[in-house]
């Protein structure tokens, strides 16, 4: 996407970028970093990270969860959630854009949705 387009892109959902939202996750217990990224490129980041690698990969999945989805006949993606040895991958949707969350191993997961479903809530 050219800079142009993408700054505009930026411009439009800038409310969603207010750091007091995006600290408001990180500050959830285990939570090690949140992104939100737009086709691949990171838009904004707190935390500790490789955004612009992590930002690639959340697409690389975000684009292959929608296709598996879509051949399932199973509805828009809600959600995605990696667990691995040592850290949880949290992706989803975010206004025009998408959040990754990184979390370690033993965060619950289920506090972490509680407080997307709430910053979700703040954008209908």
């Amino acid at each position: 996407m050219p800079a142009d387009k993408r700054d505009a892109r930026v411009a439009k959902v800038s409310h969603l970028l207010d750091d007091k939202r995006l600290l408001g996750i990180q500050k959830q217990p285990g939570v090690i970093a949140v992104l939100a990224f737009y086709e691949g490129f990171p838009v904004k980041a707190v935390g500790s990270g490789d955004f612009e690698q992590v930002a690639a990969i959340a697409e690389d999945f975000l684009r292959a969860g929608e296709k598996i989805t879509g051949d399932m006949r199973m509805g828009a993606l809600r959600q995605i959630i990696l667990e691995a040895g040592e850290k949880k991958c949290v992706i989803v949707p975010y206004g025009d854009l998408f959040l990754c969350l990184i979390a370690k191993s033993e965060t619950n997961l289920g506090l972490i949705r509680v407080a997307i479903r709430n910053l979700q809530a703040m954008e209908r």
